[in-house]
């Protein structure tokens, strides 16, 4: 089945050249000029992924994933695609806020087109639902859950805690992890790896379940 993709941008010539680069590729292409035109085509039809301008007049990249993840997880993953705001924290915030990657304007095509295939594989190949003892999460559906308790976990703290479950007893490293969840080992996400962990152990209000190992990583313990 041919992937739909919905580009996001306020400049027509560049919103049209991305949209022109991924229906030469195969993909099935809409375009929305603003961010709220955005919010407004994915409540009627939600995209297989979304490539997303950072800045534009009504609102930008990060006001837009908040919208989307109000109600909870993002359900496809969303490129950004900016042109001046290109620094390590506003990586940090796209990533932060929900974003799969960060793609610079200028970027060559097929670098630009091989992130956009490596999102929509990961997403398609998400491993499957995971069960632990009286836990069980599947990323893939952007569900967890603790007995009969729903965990409102955001994207990246439930990638990680499908991963830590799926490695139970094994200690992974924050660099694997970081690697693994965020995609770079880029030490500047050490924060939002400790926010990850913060809201997991919050939201399971058990402890136990998540061994912090001192100067290495952490550890998915079952817990009865």
């Amino acid at each position: 089945m041919t992937a739909k993709l919905l580009v996001v941008d306020d400049e027509p010539r560049m919103a049209e050249l991305t949209a022109d680069l991924l229906r030469r590729a195969g993909y099935l292409v809409d375009v929305a000029g603003s961010g709220s035109e955005a919010l407004e085509r994915i409540r009627s039809e939600s995209p297989d992924l979304m490539v997303l301008d950072y800045e534009m007049p009504d609102m930008e990249a990060p006001e837009v994933l908040d919208s989307l993840s109000a109600g909870g997880r993002i359900p496809f993953p969303v490129i950004i695609l900016t042109g001046a705001r290109h620094s390590s924290g506003d990586q940090v915030v796209g990533l932060e806020r929900g974003a799969t990657d960060f793609v610079v304007k200028g970027t060559d095509r097929q670098v630009v087109l091989a992130r956009v295939r490596s999102a929509l594989r990961e997403r398609a190949s998400a491993p499957a639902a995971v069960t632990r003892g009286r836990l069980q999460v599947d990323a893939s559906r952007g569900e967890a859950r603790l007995g009969d308790r729903v965990l409102k976990l955001e994207r990246r703290p439930l990638m990680m805690l499908q991963l830590l479950a799926n490695r139970s007893g094994e200690v992974i490293g924050r660099a694997e992890l970081l690697e693994l969840v965020w995609g770079s080992s880029y030490r500047g996400f050490d924060h939002s790896l400790e926010q990850a962990v913060h809201q997991i152990r919050r939201e399971l209000r058990e402890p136990g379940w998540i061994e912090t190992i001192r100067g290495i990583g952490y550890r998915f313990v079952v817990q009865p």
